[in-house]
């Protein structure tokens, strides 16, 4: 097989799953384009004896090659790189959902049983600046997409231009939820009609507090205003524990599909 083939690569295929006669044969498709069995078998190096489980395992399970049937004997083809890739992801997400939930549904209730605690850091982020800065962070780490529940006009005032400028370098799912009775307000109302330009905006009777999730799950912020706490002006609160994203991603899911699209005819 030509040489041309960095080691690096070769090494990225065995990293996704492919064992050396699978990339040996694969690669050899690449470079030299269809060939029937035999041929592959002296291309490639792959013996003979083995060639066809080989190929069988990367046309069949793997679905990186093509069988030609009408041809005789049968030639083989290589899918391009990108569509192979795109099946070994499927493939390995399928498997490894498959896995986790046998391991999670075996193991969790063991480990359950003990009742033993979970240590994680909380952290408390106290001032309106502090918080809009925390919010404005994620808001611009975001690169696929921004959840806000926002229940009032002043956040959602201070977070329009970052989210704007979010959209302009592609962020493009950004979804809002905000109170009802925020449109009692003719200001919120017109600052609602600018995010209507770069956001999908539903409505709740009620929401609690404003939070910020970005990358559907990657990192979420939580802010409780002088509403919820009296005494206190702003009160922020994040966690390092690893579903804490991804549990506010769910929970507003849940709030966001079954709240009502904002008509603002």
């Amino acid at each position: 097989m030509s040489k041309e083939i960095p080691e690096a690569v070769k090494e990225a295929l065995r990293n996704i799953g492919l064992t050396d006669y699978e990339i040996a044969i694969y690669l050899t498709l690449i470079v030299k384009g269809p060939m029937d069995a035999r041929e592959l078998s002296e291309a490639s190096g792959v013996p003979y004896s083995r060639i066809y489980n080989i190929l069988t395992q990367l046309e069949k399970e793997k679905m990186w090659i093509i069988k030609e049937e009408e041809s005789r004997p049968s030639r083989y083809f290589a899918k391009s790189p990108d569509e192979a890739l795109i099946i070994a992801k499927k493939q390995y997400n399928d498997s490894f959902d498959g896995f986790s939930n046998k391991i999670i549904h075996t193991l969790t209730p063991i480990y359950q049983s003990h009742d033993a605690p979970i240590k994680i850091a909380l952290y408390i982020h106290r001032g309106r600046d502090v918080c809009i800065n925390r919010s404005l962070a994620l808001i611009n780490m975001a690169k696929n997409a921004i959840y806000l529940i926002v229940p009032e006009y002043e956040f959602l005032e201070v977070f329009h231009d970052d989210m704007k400028k979010a959209r302009a370098r592609g962020v493009t799912d950004i979804r809002i939820l905000v109170e009802e009775h925020s449109f009692e307000d003719n200001k919120f109302n017109e600052l609602i009609t600018k995010y209507s330009e770069i956001a999908e905006i539903k409505t709740r009777d009620q929401v609690f507090g404003t939070a910020v999730i970005m990358d559907e799950g990657e990192d979420a912020f939580l802010v409780l205003t002088q509403k919820i706490f009296k005494k206190l002006s702003y009160f922020g609160a994040v966690t390092d524990h690893i579903a804490f994203g991804p549990a506010a991603n769910y929970y507003f899911s849940y709030l966001y599909d079954t709240a009502e699209a904002v008509n603002l005819k």
